[in-house]
């Protein structure tokens, strides 16, 4: 009740104003007259005012009229919530952080070694024609792999009995890379019949080492070892600088977004610029620019090391012999672990899911989970293939159809530096007024035992 009893004593003390007027000056009572109606209730008594963008609303105000009239009043809810995009496209970084072979080096380069196991298959490089002596000298691909008195199995070689043939190696000859053999149950003379002669052998004939056969008073056995190969890789330093004004900080925002969420997104561009490297690096020591005139260390990656190829036509439709030939080319032939892991381009990915055999096994969504990253498993009498797509191969022209197969077993991270995160004082020493973060970190990889990798190429197919 209290403001009406004011408003009235308000319109009281105009009106004795107005009427004080009048009675100085009587022409004034025709303009007060029309005027005073409106003072009091506004034109028809439906009118107001708004004052924030000078602008009227006549009838209803809604919200629309109002954002019309005053366009800054109405405010939007914001969402204190920032959406940030980020692709999984580290996943062999993440799983070698957590899982896999990490180790220090104390140096700018890693030296590491391979070796193989000694080899039981050999290939002609040259025909041998049937000739009637007693032993026989045979060109091979691969003559480190034999000893003397190792025995050997032709098997697509029969003797006129059509019997397979064997032969026993009697010297090995590295400086022509042939075998001195001769033949167990080898052909007559001229061909003819059974008897210790060679028979004819095409040129590429598979040959297999089944052993060795010695006399009874042997007491040794020529040695044998498999040298390992040394590898180098250098060691890489990644880096990212993080920087906010002062000003910025404390100006106020519709939404927070400061100095750690910056240093969060730059730790996730250096991790996928890292694994971009890991994928695509080539090494070099000590490489030049001119520009800052400075050295730095680049680090190798698996398009480099990674030499073994399975090959595919990605415009000719999947079917299950192609899977089961890639499973036999992974796992066989080598000394790797019974599962590995393929990292597939979309492209790739989508050829595969249309082959019958893994659209089967993916209808049974059997799913592993590595290091916080899911793989789907495809099985195989060969071994289990660990399948995950990767989004790096599309970010590099002609991957999509490709993908790279690694035995985990044989990957290596080495760290020279560990993540570090370190605030410059910049304000303090004159730079910049600004906060200031830079986040290193320096490591080098090493594929091991190169032949239980592999890259999965798709090309089209050539027209004839």
């Amino acid at each position: 009740m209290k403001p009406i009893k004011v408003f009235f004593k308000f319109l009281m003390a105009a009106l004795f104003v107005l009427v004080a007027a009048i009675s100085v000056e009587p022409a004034l009572a025709g303009s007060v007259s029309s005027y005073l109606p409106e003072f009091i209730l506004g034109s028809g008594g439906a009118s107001l005012m708004v004052t924030a963008a000078a602008q009227s609303v006549t009838g209803t105000v809604t919200t629309d009229a109002m954002d019309t009239a005053a366009d800054k009043l109405l405010r939007p809810e914001i969402s204190k919530l920032i959406t940030k995009i980020r692709p999984d496209v580290f996943p062999l970084d993440t799983i070698l952080r957590k899982v896999g072979n990490v180790g220090k080096v104390d140096s700018r380069e890693y030296k590491f070694y391979s070796s193989d196991v000694r080899g039981v298959k050999d290939t002609l490089t040259a025909e041998y024609t049937n000739a009637d002596t007693t032993t026989s000298d045979i060109p091979v691909q691969s003559v480190h792999i034999w000893l003397v008195d190792d025995v050997i199995f032709f098997p697509t070689i029969t003797n006129n009995s059509s019997e397979k043939l064997r032969a026993q190696v009697l010297t090995v000859n590295t400086s022509s890379d042939t075998l001195t053999v001769k033949a167990i149950n080898g052909v007559g003379a001229g061909g003819t019949g059974d008897g210790d002669y060679m028979p004819t052998v095409a040129i590429s004939t598979i040959i297999t080492r089944i052993g060795n056969a010695k006399n009874e008073v042997a007491a040794q056995n020529t040695p044998y070892a498999n040298a390992p190969t040394d590898v180098y890789n250098y060691v890489q330093i990644f880096m990212c600088q993080v920087e906010e004004s002062f000003v910025e900080m404390t100006h106020n925002k519709e939404v927070q977004f400061n100095i750690n969420d910056f240093k969060t997104d730059a730790i996730y561009d250096m991790r996928r610029q890292g694994e971009l490297a890991m994928l695509y690096g080539y090494p070099k020591k000590g490489f030049f620019d001119p520009v800052a005139n400075t050295k730095k260390d680049l680090m190798g990656g698996a398009d480099h090391f990674i030499t073994k190829t399975i090959g595919y036509t990605y415009d000719a439709a999947g079917v299950n012999s192609d899977f089961n030939s890639w499973a036999r080319q992974i796992f066989t032939g080598n000394n790797g672990s019974y599962k590995r892991m393929l990292f597939a381009g979309n492209k790739l990915v989508e050829w595969m899911m249309n082959i019958p055999s893994v659209e089967k096994q993916l209808q049974a969504n059997k799913s592993e989970i590595v290091a916080g990253v899911k793989f789907k498993v495809i099985e195989t009498y060969f071994g289990d293939l660990l399948i995950r797509r990767h989004q790096s191969f599309d970010d590099a022209s002609g991957y999509t159809y490709n993908g790279l197969v690694l035995d985990l077993d044989n990957v290596e991270r080495r760290f020279r530096e560990p993540t570090n995160s370190v605030k410059l004082e910049l304000d303090k020493t004159g730079v910049r007024r600004v906060e200031a973060h830079r986040i290193t970190e320096s490591w080098t990889m090493a594929f091991r035992n190169i032949a239980t990798h592999a890259w999965i190429i798709g090309s089209p197919t050539v027209s004839e």
